[in-house]
Formats: structure tokens, sequence, C-alpha cells
């Protein structure tokens, strides 16, 4: 028995079998273990990927929210920068804001219940699951203003919410100063001079004399100053309400760019320009760094052009020059464009603007417009502005036409003959003659340093504010409520830019 014990026959098979069961259950041990790390990293993979569309969701609605809250703020303070003083309150303009603002979010979201308003945002396929964000917008607040975003993303059955509160700060506005007369057709800083004329609307003065010499002066509203600083003849019946002094608002003018013209030093020449000619597009080369268009629609010398200059990008040019009753059109597109000029000479040329975008033109030396010249005639007044840092005067005189914003930084202007201009005329100069025949309507002056001399026939339909005024003939100034965007308040409580309208709490996860 003994011996058979001894023997090692079936020992290898048996290794064999035990090798076999031991690798078995090692594999069947792997694989388990990497299923089930399988089943967690796709079961982590949905869970992280649920956050980001929240997110996502919470973020793609933020921005929309912030976006209109920006459009109705802008909207709101300039409709509320024009009312009468005595309705310019800070709980008015908060109360139109959130009108209009939640009008805004009603147009944009659908609204549940009152200021609650909902969206859902769609996200591309993600491992052939479509991935989607309910977002929930609340007003929680209205001292102050505030606004919470609810996220929930889901991933088949998989969800998660985030949440964050945007704070709207309206601030409670700016008091500019003492209210000034908004019927105001002459309103000085000093002395008022009437030679004659007629004034539709008030003549006030801040703190000077009102004096009227001649009988056939006429007021049709309040004079603006004390009993002991206005005088008339004797034979002249004044039956006017006299008000007393009445104050002129400080920084009436806004910012002069030297930034732009400084820059000038460093800013090279256009030196060509792509234009049609003879129905061929063409790039021309400018020649001394000009554009020039005379005779018979020839541009620096080269006949046949189309009348058209496409402006691309910002240009500048050494001078601008348009005779012979020519036209030039500058096309903007749709974006706002601007053009530097050393020298813009119009002896007898016509501007005009083509495309959706604003026309900026800033002339560094010399400004001529003369003859029968016009300047934007065709189009609205806001399409083009015009800086002028030269120092000479500023003319418009003959029988031009000019529709445009005008700022002369130091400049004297000039308004003589039977022409026209309209917009409104910033100036930093001592001296403004209006006379002849021509008639100026849409035309506000704003001119703290100058004595603005009416002459002749002239007539403005506007409004003067100046540092004194003196009048001759029978000019005629007629006050008209503003109706182009104007960089002057009018006094009183006014809301301006807010580069720091929406404030966001810090994003946090909700159960």
């Amino acid at each position: 028995m003994f011996k058979y014990l001894k023997q090692e026959n079936g020992y290898s098979l048996l290794l064999v079998i035990l090798a076999i069961a031991l690798l078995s259950v090692l594999g069947i041990m792997l694989l388990t273990l990497t299923a089930n790390s399988l089943k967690i990293s796709t079961s982590e993979r949905d869970d992280q990927s649920v956050f980001y569309i929240a997110e996502g969701g919470l973020n793609n609605t933020k921005s929309k929210v912030e976006q209109l809250a920006k459009i109705t703020y802008d909207q709101n303070r300039k409709h509320f920068n024009k009312l009468p003083l005595d309705k310019r309150k800070p709980e008015k303009f908060k109360l139109d804001f959130i009108d209009e603002f939640e009008g805004g979010l009603k147009k944009i979201f659908k609204e549940n219940t009152q200021s609650t308003y909902t969206a859902t945002v769609t996200f591309d396929e993600q491992f052939k699951e479509k991935p989607i964000a309910n977002v929930t917008i609340v007003q929680e607040n209205t001292e102050p203003l505030q606004y919470k975003i609810t996220s929930v993303g889901y991933i088949g059955k998989k969800t998660r919410t985030v949440a964050q509160t945007i704070t709207i700060n309206l601030g409670s506005g700016t008091e500019t100063g003492p209210a000034f007369s908004n019927a105001a057709a002459i309103h000085a800083i000093e002395n008022i001079g009437l030679g004659g004329g007629k004034f539709n609307g008030d003549v006030v003065s801040e703190s000077g004399n009102i004096d009227i010499t001649q009988d056939d002066t006429k007021i049709t509203g309040k004079i603006g100053t004390t009993s002991d600083k206005f005088s008339k003849p004797d034979w002249v019946n004044i039956t006017n309400e006299i008000i007393g002094h009445v104050a002129f608002p400080e920084n009436i003018l806004p910012p002069f760019p030297d930034n732009q013209f400084t820059s000038l030093s460093t800013r090279p020449y256009t030196k060509s320009i792509q234009v049609t000619i003879g129905g061929e597009q063409k790039q021309l080369s400018l020649d001394n760094n000009s554009i020039k268009i005379d005779g018979d629609i020839n541009i620096n010398d080269t006949p046949n052009f189309s009348g058209i200059l496409p402006v691309s990008q910002d240009m500048y040019v050494k001078t601008l020059m348009v005779d012979s009753d020519n036209t030039l059109t500058i096309d903007v597109g749709n974006s706002d464009k601007n053009l530097f000029i050393d020298n813009f000479d119009f002896p007898q040329g016509h501007l005009n603007i083509m495309g959706s975008g604003k026309l900026t033109l800033y002339i560094k030396n010399a400004f001529d417009l003369k003859g029968n010249s016009s300047m934007n005639n065709t189009g609205d007044i806001g399409r083009l502005s015009v800086y002028y840092a030269g120092t000479s005067s500023m003319d418009f005189t003959g029988d031009t036409n000019t529709k445009a914003s005008i700022y002369a930084k130091s400049a004297n202007i000039k308004i003589d003959g039977s022409g026209s201009v309209q917009g409104n005329i910033n100036a930093g100069g001592s001296n403004i003659t209006i006379e002849g025949g021509s008639y100026n309507h849409n035309l506000y002056i704003y001119a703290p340093k100058a004595e603005v001399l009416l002459g002749g026939s002239g007539t403005v339909i506007g409004g003067i504010m100046a540092h004194t005024v003196k009048t001759s003939g029978d000019p005629a100034v007629t006050y008209k409520p503003k109706t182009i965007d104007d960089t002057i308040s009018n006094g009183g409580l006014i809301f301006e830019e807010n580069n720091n309208l929406t404030i966001s709490d810090g994003m946090l996860e909700v159960d």
C-alpha cells in the first residue's frame, strides 16, 4: 500500500485544474471590479456633466438678464433726464425701470407668475442623451433690487441644481446743481443787450443786466434778472414777469476729445483708397495723402469717379477737398467710422453719408465751407459729428446747409448769408455771430465763454446759452424743446451711465 502512496501519477493534472480555477476566480474578480469601476465612472461622468449643464443654463440666462438690464437702464435714464424737474424722483426712476425690465423679461422668457419667469436651455446631445437646463428667474427683493436665477440641469435621470443672485444697482441719481430755465430762448451768464428782435420764450441771466434799447424788441416769456438790473426806454411798456436771476448750469460743455488729436502724431496717413472709377473698382493712390474732387467728378485728377467713398476702417488724410458742385458720399457701412482730416476744404461741394452707421470728422487745422456747399443736408442730424481743433474761424456762410453736431474747441463761429445750421453747437471760443438771413432750426448753442451777436434777420429755432448776448436789427430766437440727443441735462436730478449696474453673488449648488 505504501508503494502506491509514493507514486506521483495525476499530480500535474490536479495542479493544472487548481491553477485554472484560481485564474478563473481572479478573472471573475477583475471583470467584476472593471464593471463596477465603469459604472462608477459613468455615474461620475454624468454627475459632473449635469452640473456643467446646470451651470451653462444659468450663465446663458444670466447674460441675457444683464444685457436686458443695461438696455433698460440706458433707455430709462434718457427718458427720465428729459422730464420736468418736479417729476424727477428716484422712486419714479426705479418703478419705471422695474416695469420696463420685467416687460422685457416677459418677451424673452415665459412668465409663470408675477415676477417669476422660466426658460429651457438645450444643449447638444451627449452619449445618446439630450441635456437640458430648466431655469427660473424670481424677483427676491426690491430694496435692493435683486433677482435669483435657479438652474436645474438634466441628463437622463441625473439632476443637479445651481443658483445665483443678481443685484441691480440703480443708484439714486446725481444732483447737477440749481435748475435753470427749461424754456429759455436766451440764457446768459452775464449781460444781455437787446437792440431789437423777437424772442419767443424766456430771456434770462445768471448774474447780469438785461437791457432793452430798441422799442421793437419783443419777449413772449419771462425775464430772468432782478428789477435793479433790468432797464428799458421809458416809453416801452413791458408786462413780462420778472423772475430774478436764473442759475446757469455748470460743466455745460462735454470734454473735448483732445486724445484723438494728439494721437495723430503717430497715426499714419491713408496711402490709398478703393473706389469705383468708370464702373470698375480700382485702388487709387493718394498723392500728398489727400482726396480732391473737382471738375467733372474727377478724383485726384482721375475722371469718371462714382462719387462714393467706401470707408471700411478709420482714415486719416491731409486734405479733403470737394469743389465744382460735386457730391462726395461716404459709405460707412453698418458701423460708426472716424475720418481724421488736417484741412477740410469745401469751396463748392457737398458731403453725404451712406450706410446705417454714423460718421465723425476730426478736423485738425482748417475748416472751409462756402458757396452753397452742404454737409449731411439730406440725412438725420445724429448721423454726423464734427470736432474742430483749429483756431481760425469756423464759418457757415453763403447758402451753405449743415446738419450735424459741432464742437469747436477754441475757434469763433460765424453763421451768415441765407443758409442754415441744424444741430448742437458746443463752442469753447469767445465769439459767435449769427446774422444775415440765415434760418437755423433745431439749433442749440452752448458757449459759456462766448459773446453771441445776433444781427440782421438771422433766425434761431432752438435755444442759445452763452456768456453774454447782444442783438441788433431784427433777429428772432424761438425756444424749442430739444428733439435731438444732447449731452447737457436740464438741471436737477439726473441718472448717468452706470458701468457697475449688475453685481453677482457667488454661484451656489442647491440640494
